[in-house]
């Protein structure tokens, strides 16, 4: 049975807003035929549009969305094994062929095999059938991605030292916050503010808008203008509005332009004048979270934007718990709104919300085994914020353009790094089991993603897509797709080198006595997925370090990741099959450990980072 789905350049309304595969059939599409309803299509100009017209632009949106829906369900056909039997596009023979002509001949896993035993297995599920129910692809509980379960691999333990699962996770739920910011002091309804003139305030919140509401943008500039105007005409009061234009302005603060490289009390006394701000504004939003009984936006947007104050200071679980409380607030408004037969479709901001708390939660739950507030399944039925506001420039793009790496990201932690399906993680615990995992399986679904990381990439439009590589990108939203793109390269080509490095002795060089094992010889194809994910960790850490000199809402998303590359590029130098195409790493450790240094305050995961990079320097395990 061919699997293969046509799907029309632009989706009838109909489709669009409900998230369903439209055919492009005139004068009305399947599935509008099937619901009895109008179908409609939004007529473009036959000419070639001007990229930075509104039309192109929309056209762009939509096509990304239809994009994202593409791909999550080429990678669902793989994993359920229901692509063509005959060796047509999408079989995992002819995907691997298409991409790679593999030299097999030195496979004891491949070359061994029967015609007819690779005819058999390239039919079989690539994936456990339970995964088969998993078409959404959510990030998994227990996933091997972070950081911390690559100190949990045998050959890290004996190259570094012994670290407890979930270290990272112990290390930030044990740091205090600020005495002003635990557990609010509620007994009085004065909101002090530092005194400060309009144009001071005018100019934390231009801040805020430049440099900080591109990353979640909630809300337009006319908006906070309204809420800046009544703030400062009537006082500070108990609503979320005035939470909202008090958490702006100590963003403002914190990003405040400054070479704070050459001054730390620079940084510290703009963190200071944050906390005055954020302090009162803390209390009002704990107050309507707990004690607010009806869920609305202003709420949510205020607790967004508390959760990236946290995540501007490295602290991730306190910036994950603000972003869970607005989850959660949101589903119970969407419900309300539901119930309510109220179509919010169209309401963008609405949308920004939802995607915002999407993108913070999947972050967070790539790197620490948080609970889930249940926000990520909706992502399939949730349209893309798609007004254009001329003030925003190309915020809006980049914001779509990232949430869709997120999504694919979420799909590479589902596919090849859960504990229940990927036979790789296995290794950490048993490395016996290195003759049964199954190449074929590895090459396939690498394959697989790494072409819809590709696509992603072009899909971006031309005047927003950064170059590849390490030449300069003219803003941060620009770099920060540029990291995501090298971050998913590494990831999906992560296990190649796994697979290699586990096949040899998991004591370090020096202090193996006799004679070592004989290596397997290593297939052709693996080198080359091995030499993709070390230049991709590379070019990672060149293009992060800049990131990590300034306060942002990936300062520690971006630290936990250098790690992780290192760590990786350790394990590969480690090998005497990569050494020789493995760069070294005292130079690239240097790069980073400056940058970490800067925030490793004490008790802090930033601290703990250092010593752990410290000591892959020395050569000497710290734990």
């Amino acid at each position: 049975m061919n699997y293969t789905r046509k799907r029309a350049l632009l989706a009838c309304d109909f489709c669009r807003h409900r998230k369903r595969k439209c055919d492009g059939g005139r004068p009305r599409c399947s599935t509008c035929e099937e619901s009895n309803a109008d179908c409609i299509y939004k007529e473009l100009p036959a000419d070639r549009v001007e990229p930075s017209s509104p039309g192109a632009v929309v056209e762009r949106l939509t096509r990304i969305e239809a994009l994202l829906e593409e791909q999550s369900q080429r990678l669902d056909d793989l994993t359920r094994g229901t692509q063509d039997t005959t060796p047509g596009l999408w079989s995992p023979l002819a995907t691997r062929s298409a991409l790679h002509p593999l030299d097999v001949s030195h496979s004891p896993q491949i070359a061994a095999a029967s015609p007819a035993s690779v005819s058999n297995r390239s039919q079989e599920n690539l994936l456990d059938t339970r995964q088969s129910e998993q078409a959404q692809f959510l990030i998994p509980h227990g996933h091997s991605t972070s950081a911390n379960s690559l100190l949990a691999w045998p050959r890290v333990k004996a190259l570094i030292g012994d670290y407890p699962e979930d270290y990272f996770f112990t290390i930030e739920q044990s740091l205090p916050l600020p005495t002003c910011l635990d557990i609010p002091n509620d007994t009085t309804d004065h909101l002090p503010l530092p005194a400060l003139n309009p144009s001071v305030l005018e100019s934390l919140a231009q801040n805020y808008f430049s440099l900080v509401h591109p990353n979640f943008p909630l809300f337009t500039y006319q908006e906070f203008g309204a809420w800046h105007a009544n703030l400062y005409k009537r006082g500070p009061e108990n609503t979320p509005e005035t939470a909202i234009c008090l958490c702006v302005y100590a963003l403002g603060c914190l990003v405040s332009p400054g070479d704070d490289r050459v001054d730390a009390e620079v940084q510290a006394k703009k963190d200071q004048l944050a906390l005055q701000f954020f302090q009162p504004a803390l209390r009002i939003i704990l107050r309507h979270t707990v004690w607010g009984f009806r869920p609305s936006m202003e709420v949510c947007q205020s607790l967004i934007l508390a959760s990236s104050y946290f995540a501007h200071l490295g602290r991730p679980l306190h910036s994950w718990k603000m972003a869970d409380y607005a989850s959660q607030k949101f589903i119970s408004l969407h419900d309300r709104l539901k119930r309510a037969g109220i179509n919010t479709d169209h309401n963008d901001n609405y949308m920004r919300l939802f995607w915002s708390c999407f993108m913070i939660e999947c972050d967070r739950a790539a790197e620490l085994d948080v609970p889930r507030s249940g926000i990520e399944p909706q992502a399939d039925k949730m349209p893309l914020p798609r007004t254009l506001n001329v003030t925003e420039n190309n915020d809006v793009l980049y914001f779509v353009a990232e949430t869709a790496i997120r999504r694919l990201l979420n799909r590479i932690h589902s596919s090849l790094y859960s504990r229940e399906h990927a036979d790789i993680n296995a290794l950490a615990e048993d490395p016996a089991m290195l003759n049964n995992i199954s190449l074929h399986k590895l090459l396939t679904l690498s394959s697989e993603l790494n072409r819809q990381l590709e696509e992603w990439y072009h899909s971006i439009p031309g005047k927003i897509r950064p170059p590849i590589g390490t030449e300069p990108v003219a803003n941060d939203r620009g770099k920060v797709l540029r990291i995501r793109y090298y971050a998913a390269r590494h990831i999906i080509h992560r296990p190649f080198v796994l697979y290699v490095a586990l096949q040899q002795p998991s004591a370090p060089t020096g202090h193996i006595t006799g004679s070592p094992p004989p290596l397997l010889p290593l297939p052709r194809v693996v080198r080359e997925k091995c030499q993709v994910c070390i230049g991709s960790c590379q070019t990672y850490l060149y293009n992060v370090v800049e990131m990590l000199d300034k306060r942002s809402p990936y300062l520690w998303t971006f630290s936990q990741s250098c790690m992780a590359c290192l760590l990786v590029l350790l394990l590969s130098k480690s090998s005497p099959q990569l050494a020789s195409f493995t760069p070294d790493l005292m130079p690239l450790t240097a790069l980073v450990l400056p940058r970490l240094r800067r925030w490793a305050t004490p008790g802090s995961s930033f601290e703990a980072e250092v010593k752990i990079l410290e000591s892959l320097t020395r050569g000497t395990p710290t734990a």
